[in-house]
């Protein structure tokens, strides 16, 4: 008589059992995945909703701080809007701390124009190539603030692309055609006369009725005969 083979518990399981044990695995580990990145996706809401409220928060500092060096910057304290005083940031403490807020960017622009005020094109060029302009009026007078800069460095030719860039950035009537004249006078100036006359004609087509178009059309046709 044959005798019966008892199972080693060394021995690997079966292959069907070995199948659902691998399924199990499988499942689990997929689980976890799921469960890491659902976890990972919380952790980001999470943060942005804090980092939103701490800026919200910031920003609201920055607008209470700021008001000091603005009361100093409308009654031409150009130095002590930049420095500020005992107790009261100035632009340059505002912008260093708060410069990625909004109320702190706005400070950015209070500063470079600071810088205008006191005559350093530098400074200004270094702080108001930082601003972020918004599309609006505000962004075209920050642009041509820039553009004025480069104009008083004698850089003629990145003076007029930024007279260019205020009147493109909010589009209107009144300023844009101001800007675009600014522009082509600035090209001239580089010795870049083809550019200018562009701008010229760009005038007189686009804003006809502008008190720019007479000037433009005088310099337009004096440019034509440099061409």
């Amino acid at each position: 008589m044959a005798e019966e083979q008892v199972p080693n518990p060394g021995t690997e399981a079966p292959p069907k059992a070995q199948g659902i044990w691998m399924k199990l695995w499988n499942l689990l580990q997929q689980r976890r995945v799921v469960n890491f990145i659902t976890i990972g996706i919380v952790i980001i809401v999470v943060g942005w909703v804090a980092f939103r409220e701490y800026r919200t928060s910031k920003n609201e500092e920055c607008v209470e701080l700021m008001r000091f060096a603005e009361a100093y910057f409308r009654q031409d304290s150009f130095e002590k809007a930049i420095k500020g005083t005992l107790g009261a940031p100035g632009f340059e403490q505002l912008v260093e701390e708060y410069g990625w807020t909004q109320a702190g960017n706005l400070c950015r622009l209070y500063l470079g124009l600071c810088y205008l005020k006191l005559n350093k094109p530098r400074e200004a060029v270094e702080v108001l190539s930082a601003y972020d302009a918004p599309d609006s009026y505000l962004g075209g007078a920050a642009y041509a603030a820039l553009a004025g800069a480069y104009g008083e460095l004698k850089d003629f030719s990145k003076s007029a692309k930024y007279y260019e860039k205020a009147a493109d950035i909010h589009n209107n009537s009144q300023t844009s055609p101001v800007f675009l004249l600014q522009a082509a006078l600035s090209y001239e100036l580089a010795k870049e006369n083809d550019k200018a006359a562009k701008l010229y004609e760009r005038i007189l087509k686009e804003y006809p009725t502008a008190g720019e178009s007479n000037t433009a059309q005088k310099h337009l046709e004096r440019v034509r005969l440099l061409r």
